[in-house]
């Protein structure tokens, strides 16, 4: 406190502190009226400098610790103070924060409280807006339904988030950093990867990693880790830790599943090497006796060896479709593409199919043009024709008709159709008429077959880039759509 000469403190104030830029208030400490303000205290507040001088302080003043101090003034313990928080009402009704320093004037006997107010309130919505950002990246981190771990660049906890805590059993309040990471060590089977991942903190603090952790109790956590950086220049690491167990123990199944497929794949093949030989030779043989019998006996005993000998040729047949429709289907068929004029092909297997459309009173009708092509295996493009024709034949009306034309299909493709004008195929039975060992329509107890022609067929058209297709109208017949390549794949343009 210090006493003040005779002049009077507001005539003093007004001389030394009205054109200050620094707010100041001089207050009557017996009434707490305002008996000097300068124009920056005026416009701090909002008010004309006059009308200030005269009011109480308390009808500007807000906050808890402003009433306390005037307590204090009034029980006479008041001292001077260089920094107090102050909170004062503006004109418009908005809060001015202040910090005040407090100087304690004594002249004749009386008191005067002079205060210098410095406007803080920008700072404090910085702090707040500062402290709401932070709460928010607390929220955030909170939510992400990864574990979030982050380091300094020396390798020192920064935080974490309660899912990493639960992964790993860490407790949520946790700050020794050293426990922290032994934790994760402890709970690893192997902890040379997570050890050597967090060495790369201070040798490469740049480069993202991702390694998988192997956990003790058969669970599986992906790790990844990133740089932190600010203003360009790295800060820390930012680590986060996905449960990945189900997806390793699917991977798992899937690879043993794999496995076990390609044993029975193995399997299959050894079947088919061995069923090869052990069925096909001794059927040879006895196709081979059958046939000189039929020669050197008797007309009754001729007879018979016939029979056996179509029989075995059926039987044979048989044994080569199903031993060809599964190296089909295990993909161990050679196939060799040429270009094929698809007229001259279809030429040949209709003198082929002759008897057959003789012996069902069928016509065989090409309209194929000369100046179309396929590529495909010539081999197994016959037997697809030969399979087609055939079926055409077997499953139509005496006296019926079998088309074959041919167009381009487009995306260099060539479509071949087979249109009969038998007694067509039911809607229900279109759907499975290419499963193996299948076959449909009121005919197929009178027509010989095993059902795996068509199979057999759309599978080669597969393999060659091709498909079956098919649709029909019941009472008027079917049209069976091949298509296959029409140039090499090299020639197709863009």
């Amino acid at each position: 406190m210090s006493d003040m000469n005779p002049a009077l403190p507001a005539d003093v104030f007004a001389q030394l502190l009205s054109g200050s830029t620094t707010p100041v208030l001089l207050v009557d400490a017996a009434d707490r009226r305002i008996v000097f303000a300068n124009a920056a205290a005026a416009r701090l507040l909002g008010y004309a400098q006059e009308p200030l001088a005269g009011r109480s302080i308390s009808d500007f003043e807000a906050g808890l610790e402003d009433m306390f101090f005037w307590e204090e003034v009034a029980a006479g313990q008041v001292h001077d103070i260089d920094r107090v928080p102050g909170s004062y009402l503006h004109a418009n009704g908005a809060m001015v924060h202040v910090e005040k320093q407090v100087r304690v004037l004594a002249h004749g006997g009386h008191t005067w409280i002079a205060l210098t107010l410095t406007d803080v309130s920008a700072e404090l919505a910085r702090s707040d807006e500062t402290a709401e950002i932070a709460s928010l990246l607390a929220a955030t981190l909170e939510s992400i339904a990864d574990g979030v771990l982050v380091t300094d660049l020396s390798g020192g906890l920064r935080n974490f988030n309660r899912r990493f805590a639960r992964m790993f059993g860490v407790a949520d309040v946790d700050v020794d950093g050293d426990a922290v990471m032994s934790a994760v060590s402890g709970l690893l089977i192997d902890p040379g990867p997570w050890q050597a991942l967090l060495a790369l903190v201070a040798s490469d603090p740049q480069t993202d990693q991702l390694i998988t952790l192997a956990l003790r109790d058969a669970r599986f956590i992906e790790c990844s880790a990133r740089p932190q950086t600010l203003r360009k220049r790295p800060v820390g690491r930012l680590y986060t830790f996905s449960d990945v167990t189900d997806s390793k123990r699917y991977e798992a199944a899937l690879v043993a599943a794999r496995e076990a497929a390609d044993r029975a794949n193995q399997a299959k093949s050894a079947f088919i090497a061995s069923m090869n030989h052990e069925l096909k030779t001794p059927l040879n043989a006895i196709l081979g006796f059958a046939d000189l019998l039929r020669e050197d006996l008797p007309p009754a005993e001729a007879d018979f060896a016939e029979h056996i000998y179509v029989a075995g040729q059926h039987l044979l047949a048989l044994i080569g479709d199903v031993l060809d429709l599964a190296q089909v289907e295990a993909g161990r068929v050679d196939l060799h593409a040429e270009l094929i004029p698809l007229a001259t092909l279809i030429q040949e297997c209709c003198a082929m199919t002759a008897p057959v459309a003789a012996r069902y009173g069928v016509q065989v009708i090409s309209e194929v043009p000369s100046d179309v092509t396929i590529c495909a295996d010539r081999r197994r493009a016959r037997q697809i024709v030969l399979n087609l024709i055939s079926n055409g034949c077997k499953y139509n009306r005496s006296d019926g008709t079998l088309t074959i034309s041919a167009a381009p299909g487009g995306d260099g493709h060539t479509v071949a159709r087979f249109t009969d004008t038998g007694i067509g195929i039911d809607a229900g039975d279109l759907a499975r008429i290419f499963e193996p060992f299948t076959r449909v329509g009121s005919r197929r107890g009178e027509v010989e077959g095993t059902g795996l022609g068509l199979a057999h067929s759309r599978k080669l058209a597969n393999l060659m880039g091709g498909d079956i297709t098919v649709s029909s109208v019941p009472g008027e017949g079917s049209t069976f759509s091949l298509t296959l390549p029409a140039v090499a794949p090299a020639e197709v343009l863009p």
